[in-house]
């Protein structure tokens, strides 16, 4: 199995296969952020596709758990059991947490098509999500060798005819109560036509089924492992948005009662929440409903960086990632040596503007030159302020940006305060990075010079999502395969990375068909379009350009949620076609930015630092999304 095509980790079974694919840093973030809230209330875990939420629902199973000890001197996984350990997963290499992933489609979503009164329904889908996890539990067991005759139910010291109504005692009759449950729904759900609701009868009696608010703890004889262990039975809802609206707040509620005794997760997609709650989570705010508690008895976690918007992070996460995809890979083993995907890109020299082209741009210079009235003297200090790794190219085209600059009297300035990530300079004198990047971006424009290579360019483009990194990177991946299966040398140019990048970020946006995707592709049309501009412009006044657009926030909080805008907004949000950053202060104003996601800018070929934005109106955008066909 190649990790590295689409989803390809979802097909691993194996937990010896899986287990070395998971970089720690992600889950040890995870588990730090809430660490003693994680199992004993309603934790809701939101995230955008290839976020990580499959990941993490699987690494809790017992299938992978019980394989840890195979592990236990592997320093590749030592770090990520690590972090299991702290957050109580594992208690001594051993699983502590018995987890079983429900999906929630199929027959789940199917019970809300019955033609029977809410409350009825709502009934009917906690019973099947009941039944349906003891039975996972129990199949779970026997898949890693426990014999059931081992295991024995811990149920709270008060729920003696609760106990007995799941049969708890004997694990074959709790399982067969868990059958007769599920068995009862699914004749509702399949029947050609359902019974009416008052013909239902003995359906109701099997249904009366709650063993959620009883069960504790399922304990496994010292016959499996040598020593008596005691496991928090897990039930974690995966890809809950599949449910009926209805049907996922009724669920939502109900698994905030405290008196459930189980750990319960629910996992949702960001397209889950319509814009206003989108934006409250990003703000760690929650709406109170009545009877609830937010914080007390529900936990919201977001699976996205909003804190932090240094990138070195998830650069850090990406190289890792990458080490452990390539390993599996029998071309790249062949060639005798350990490989580093950042090393194989970042190797490549620099690209150069063919002769022609750098004679176009240094010719443009002597004129404004001219223009300025500058001595050569004073063009040679401008140059002395340059960083000293600059080829001629680039320096060219640096000289051409400060001479427009000097001719329109435009001082260079940071509009946005945001210092430059990789920025070494000591003086403020000094050109900075960001001007260097921009004249960069220009001359991509101008002369098509490849810009998007190299490691670090990559993983910028990800949104600090790891699926995006995957897909972006795999192109580059299957080329370097390619390589090593012909003998040739690993290696990709400039040129070579650029364009498989940029054509897989145009075909990445051709290939959305979330809802009004049609209307995204406008809006990032029309974003992309008005950054452009404002990075091409001579004298490059926001240094290396703009990828956001900037509204005012106050115009956002009073855009209708039944607006289509607020609906497209909505869908480009949660597929990471926009990020939006708010509150952003500047120039005496609090704005809300909409920028554009990694693989729109590289399909703009705009920069990847983030503070530029082009100012704008709602109206603007609306004017943008009408037009979309």
């Amino acid at each position: 199995m190649n990790p590295w095509h689409k989803r390809a980790n979802e097909f691993i079974r194996d937990a010896s296969e899986l287990l070395p694919l998971i970089s720690p840093q992600p889950i040890k973030r995870f588990f730090q952020r809430e660490s003693t809230r994680l199992f004993d209330r309603l934790v809701v875990v939101v995230g955008s596709p290839g976020s990580g939420k499959t990941t993490l629902a699987r690494l809790l199973e017992l299938r992978t758990l019980a394989a840890v000890p195979d592990f236990k001197g592997n320093t590749d996984v030592r770090e990520l059991l690590a972090s299991l350990a702290k957050a109580d997963v594992l208690d001594d290499l051993e699983p502590a947490v018995l987890a079983l992933r429900l999906p929630a489609g199929g027959q789940l979503r199917s019970i809300w098509d019955l033609p029977y009164e809410a409350r009825l329904r709502h009934r009917l889908l906690r019973a099947m999500i009941e039944a349906k996890t003891v039975l996972g539990w129990l199949r779970a067991m026997e898949d890693v060798g426990i014999d059931l005759e081992q295991v024995s139910i811990v149920t709270t010291p008060t729920a003696e005819a609760a106990r007995d109504a799941v049969n708890a005692d004997d694990l074959n009759a709790f399982r067969e109560r868990a059958r007769v449950t599920e068995r009862a729904i699914f004749k509702l759900i399949n029947a050609l036509v359902a019974p009416a609701e008052n013909e239902l009868g003995e359906h109701l009696i099997d249904v009366a089924y709650a063993p959620f608010a009883i069960i504790e703890w399922i304990e496994i004889s010292a016959a499996w492992r040598g020593r008596v262990l005691r496991l928090k039975p897990m039930v974690i809802i995966d890809d809950a948005h599949e449910l009926h609206p209805t049907q996922l707040e009724d669920v939502d509620l109900w698994l905030r009662d405290r008196e459930i005794k189980i750990a319960r997760w629910m996992l949702t997609r960001i397209d889950s929440l319509n814009l206003e709650d989108f934006r409250r989570v990003l703000r760690d705010e929650e709406t109170v409903s009545p009877g609830t508690n937010p914080g007390r008895d529900r936990v919201r976690i977001l699976l996205q960086d909003t804190d932090n918007r240094n990138r070195q992070a998830f650069r850090s996460i990406a190289e890792d990632v990458a080490r452990r995809y390539l390993q599996p890979l029998a071309a790249f083993h062949r060639r005798g040596s350990f490989l580093s995907l950042k090393t194989l890109l970042n190797t490549t020299r620099p690209p150069v503007l063919s002769n022609t082209d750098l004679h176009i741009l240094q010719s443009e210079n002597v004129r404004l030159v001219e223009a300025n009235q500058l001595t050569s003297e004073k063009v040679e200090a401008m140059e002395a302020a340059y960083p000293a790794d600059l080829t001629p190219d680039v320096k060219a085209a640096v000289t051409h940006i400060m001479l427009e600059r000097e001719l329109k009297r435009t001082p260079q300035r940071s509009l946005f305060g945001a210092p430059a990530e990789d920025s070494s300079e000591e003086e403020v004198s000094k050109v900075q990075r960001p001007v260097v990047t921009g004249a960069e971006l220009q001359m991509l424009h101008r002369f098509d010079r490849p810009f998007y290579f190299g490691f670090e360019r990559l993983a910028d483009a990800a949104n600090e999502n790891i699926e995006q990194f995957v897909t972006l990177a795999s192109v580059l991946v299957d080329r370097l395969e390619t390589q090593a299966i012909r003998g040739r040398p690993l290696a990709l140019d400039a040129r070579q990375q650029h364009k498989a990048v940029r054509e897989q970020a145009l075909d990445l946006i051709d290939q959305w068909d979330f809802p009004y995707a049609p209307q995204v592709r406008k809006l990032v049309d029309f974003i992309g379009g008005r950054c452009e501009e404002l990075t091409l412009r001579p004298n490059a006044p926001l240094s290396d350009g703009a990828n956001a657009y900037g509204i005012l926030r106050s115009d956002l909080e009073n855009l209708d949620s039944n607006d289509e805008l607020a609906r497209v907004l909505h869908y480009a949000l949660a597929y990471q076609a926009l990020v939006l950053v708010e509150p952003y202060e500047c120039k005496g104003k609090t704005w809300a930015l909409f920028e554009l996601g990694g693989v729109a800018i590289i399909a703009k070929g705009l920069t990847h630092s983030r503070g530029g934005f082009v100012e704008g109106t709602l109206h603007q955008l609306k004017a943008a999304v009408g037009s979309a066909a």
